[in-house]
C-alpha cells in the first residue's frame, strides 16, 4: 500500500484519507479573514497602548 492509495474506511469518496480531512477553500477563507481581523484589532490596540505611553513622556 502506497501512501497515495486511500483507505476505503476512511474517506467516504474512496479518495486518500488526507484530502478527505482537507478543509474546502471556503472555510479556509473564512478562518484566514477572521483571523486578519483579530490581528488588526490587536495591532490597533498596541498602537493605541504605545501612543499612550509615549504621549504621556
Amino acid at each position: 500500500m502506497t501512501v497515495t492509495d486511500g483507505d476505503p474506511k476512511s474517506a467516504p469518496s474512496g479518495g486518500p484519507g488526507l484530502l478527505a480531512a482537507t478543509p474546502r477553500t471556503e472555510r479556509v477563507w473564512r478562518w484566514l479573514r477572521t483571523l486578519a481581523l483579530l490581528a488588526g484589532v490587536l495591532g490597533l490596540l498596541v498602537g493605541l497602548f504605545a501612543l499612550e505611553l509615549v504621549l504621556r513622556l
